[in-house]
């Protein structure tokens, strides 16, 4: 990716964290960007296929911050935790506070909530190798890594939109770590 096309998808998550999905417009995002509107559309067809690039942006930079930050951490739950703050955590507070929130839930394009499965899988992928570390564990339990990456990962994705403040946030994420832990013969 080059300058240019970062520069637009961190304008478009900027406006539309600002004024929502459905109100933020092409001419918003490339004046953000301090590029001309056809500048834009050189680029980018529509707002759609922006904003599914900036989806893809934020996902890579999630599984980037979490690849370097597991370095430091030393063990199954430590890595869990920098998971869930770089992941979820983070983006709970952004996501309440967007005017359009709702719309990230419902998938507000169609051809954004197939593509979206996508983005998820390198943050699922992240998840499997970590649970793969308790391969063994898992299958006595009859689950294997990549089960529970995706039941850990849809769980916590989903506390996003349903904790009704940080505090339920941290009780719901917790929980499932508390679980998932169990599940990996780590507690």
């Amino acid at each position: 990716m080059n300058d240019r096309d970062q520069k637009i998808l961190d304008a478009a998550i900027d406006v539309c964290s600002r004024y929502g999905v459905r109100k933020t417009t092409m001419g918003d995002i490339a004046a953000q960007a301090g590029i001309s509107r056809p500048t834009l559309y050189a680029r980018f067809s529509n707002k759609e296929e922006v904003m599914l690039a900036a989806m893809q942006l934020v996902s890579d930079r999630v599984v980037d911050e979490v690849t370097r930050a597991w370095q430091a951490a030393m063990t199954i739950s430590e890595r869990i935790d920098v998971f869930l703050e770089c992941a979820i955590v983070r983006f709970f507070d952004q996501i309440k506070q967007m005017p359009d929130s709702s719309d990230l839930m419902a998938g507000y394009w169609q051809q954004g909530t197939g593509a979206q499965f996508a983005f998820e899988q390198g943050k699922i992928d992240l998840l499997v190798t970590l649970f793969g570390e308790r391969r063994e564990a898992l299958a006595a339990k009859g689950c294997s890594p990549a089960q529970l990456a995706e039941f850990f990962y849809a769980s916590s994705s989903s506390f996003k939109f349903t904790a009704h403040d940080g505090a339920h946030l941290e009780s719901l994420l917790a929980t499932l770590k508390r679980t998932t832990l169990v599940m990996l013969d780590e507690v």
